[in-house]
């Protein structure tokens, strides 16, 4: 059994380290140019190399099926059903998290990235398609092809997701995403839909900072809402929603995935 989990753990934590490896770089060139304060466009470009550089090991480790990335693989007129249905969800876990209120200590750099052209490509659209490569087809269908149950493989690597933020903030609302982008990624045996959620909710993410600007970390949703009761409304409904959608999403796709074959 363990054996099975060695290559996804492994995949994690390349991802990881390639995210300290940026760090590392951009804290080394702040030292030479002895600047104070990180460079939006430093951090989106460290950002960018390091996913990247993770998917080429992930690829050489000969744990991606090259044919879940191709649009023609899905059933399109079933997309709707997924995409509103994952969005539904999100929309419930991210004010979910913010009850919770842990902090978040990524606030003021996800701003500053969000008004940088490199930034917006980092977090829109490499970042969310690295993240799917890893976490949907590496961990999940690697998992699936050598024998482990698919919600066993769903829970696994949503709990990844999570804790791969290493932002307390950010950790229970990428958990609960890696759960329904999980879902969705079993039933199509592809990361296409998976991928244009994640990067509708990064780009609404990104909208949403520029638009508020600097009170972008003062508000939140609940007061945007009219208050903590209403909101826990809305995230009772967009919970039940997201399950109502899926669930039908799951009865009308007709190509479940196949667990057999290895990579």
């Amino acid at each position: 059994m363990m054996k099975r989990y060695s290559k996804p753990i492994l995949a994690v934590v390349v991802f990881l380290l390639m995210q300290l490896l940026a760090g590392g770089i951009i804290a080394i060139v702040n030292g030479i140019l002895h600047q104070d304060t990180f460079s939006p466009t430093l951090i989106a470009l460290s950002t960018i190399v390091s996913g990247l550089l993770t998917v080429v090991v992930v690829r050489r480790m000969r744990m991606l099926k090259t044919k879940n990335f191709n649009p023609k693989n899905v059933q399109w007129k079933h997309a709707a059903l997924p995409i509103v249905g994952a969005l539904l969800g999100i929309i419930g876990a991210n004010l979910l998290s913010e009850q919770i209120d842990l902090p978040n200590v990524m606030e003021v750099e996800f701003l500053a990235l969000s008004r940088s052209f490199w930034g917006i490509l980092a977090i829109v659209f490499i970042g969310p398609i690295v993240e799917e490569i890893v976490f949907r087809e590496a961990v999940i269908g690697h998992l699936i092809r050598h024998g482990e149950h698919r919600w066993v493989a769903i829970v696994f690597s949503a709990l990844c997701f999570g804790i791969s933020h290493l932002n307390p903030a950010q950790i229970p609302f990428a958990a609960i995403m890696g759960l329904v982008l999980g879902v969705v990624y079993v039933r199509t045996h592809s990361i296409v839909f998976t991928s244009i959620v994640h990067i509708l909710n990064n780009a609404i993410s990104v909208i949403e900072m520029n638009i508020l600007g600097e009170r972008a970390t003062d508000i939140s949703y609940a007061e945007l809402l009219g208050g903590n009761a209403i909101a826990w409304v809305y995230i009772v409904v967009s919970g039940a929603l997201c399950v109502l959608f899926l669930r039908e999403f799951w009865k009308k796709y007709h190509r479940p995935y196949r667990s057999s074959g290895v990579d």
